[in-house]
């Protein structure tokens, strides 16, 4: 149980919810959240290495996916990534994470009964959490991450980007011949199937379109989300689903969050 209960654990560091309509995080990119939802903040490399932690056993392995997902990314370890949920997420989920990041053990959280009566009867890990889930109300969720430094690595796709925005891009469908490097980084920091192309999001921007599938415990769950270049630092807009409901409108939340972006650009 104990084991269970610590996977979904996403290692926030520390959060703050507000309910403004539109956030200004780093590099001047703003975002909207939505009517019904909420923010929690934490430091973006403690967030990847907690959640790396569950999938990778081996330390030397981890650094090295950390280290280069970091470097090709431009993260230098300032950044701030923001989790949007639904509302009642930092009452349940972001209380129990904080619960834990204090050393806490799981069965002495104050939701733990609470979370054994409506979940503690399930026989599979499977159903147990699909029913975590639906408990903590991380379904669906959003994570946003901008970097604040840059990257070699991706200074010619950003450089394609720019002309493709301010020009007419009818030749730039070509470039996704040159995302095989992307996708590979990629697909080595999530440990899942990803499908990565350029795609002008909204008729509006041109950017990469990210979908996925996230494997957990038997659970599958869907990836649905944007990266831009804004002025040379990877902007990240990502939604997890793991249900028909929340999958069939997540698209349309990823839009509704990045709208205030994509009218700045």
């Amino acid at each position: 149980m104990k084991k269970l209960l610590a996977i979904v654990v996403l290692g926030l560091v520390c959060f703050n919810v507000t309910y403004a309509e539109t956030i200004q995080l780093d590099q001047g990119v703003k975002v909207k959240i939505p009517k019904d939802y909420e923010y929690l903040q934490f430091n973006q490399l403690e967030f990847l290495r907690v959640n790396l932690q569950g999938i990778v056993t081996s330390k030397s392995k981890l650094d090295e996916i950390i280290d280069r997902q970091q470097s090709y990314l431009g993260m230098n370890g300032t950044e701030t990534s923001t989790i949007i949920g639904r509302k009642g997420y930092k009452n349940l989920y972001g209380d129990f994470t904080n619960h834990l990041l204090s050393g806490n053990n799981p069965e002495m959280w104050s939701g733990f009964e609470e979370f054994l009566t409506k979940c503690g009867n399930k026989k599979t890990e499977k159903s147990m959490m699909k029913c975590m889930i639906n408990f903590l109300k991380m379904d669906p969720l959003i994570q946003i991450d901008v970097a604040n430094g840059t990257s070699e690595d991706l200074k010619e796709l950003s450089l394609a980007l720019e002309e493709a925005n301010i020009g007419n891009g009818e030749d730039f469908e070509s470039i996704n011949e040159t995302t095989e490097k992307i996708k590979n980084t990629f697909g080595d920091v999530y440990q899942n199937e990803i499908e990565i192309k350029i795609a002008k999001v909204k008729n509006k921007l041109w950017g990469i379109e990210v979908l996925g599938e996230e494997n957990i415990m038997g659970f599958t769950g869907k990836r649905i989300g944007y990266i831009f270049l804004h002025n040379g630092h990877v902007f990240a807009a990502q939604g997890f689903c793991m249900s028909k409901k929340t999958c069939k409108n997540i698209k349309n939340l990823n839009d509704k969050i990045i709208e205030p972006y994509l009218s700045m650009k």
